[in-house]
């Protein structure tokens, strides 16, 4: 697992804690979840035109669902 530090305004930080914990996640999680969420709409709007097949295969990773 990789560890990387990232700089956001003041404003920010209290907008995702805040949202983090409204989800009922630790900050660490939220943004894990979050990252992997915009990941996966940006590669399916790269390949949308092509058809993308999406199986819903149980796995808590959204990106484990593309075939």
């Amino acid at each position: 697992m990789s560890v990387f530090t990232v700089r956001i305004p003041d404003d920010l930080d209290a907008e995702v804690r805040k949202a983090a914990a409204e989800a009922g996640l630790s900050l660490n999680a939220y943004m894990v979840r979050t990252l992997r969420e915009q990941t996966l709409r940006e590669a399916l709007a790269a390949v949308d035109s092509e058809g993308v097949l999406l199986v819903d295969t149980g796995d808590d990773d959204p990106a484990e669902d593309i075939r």
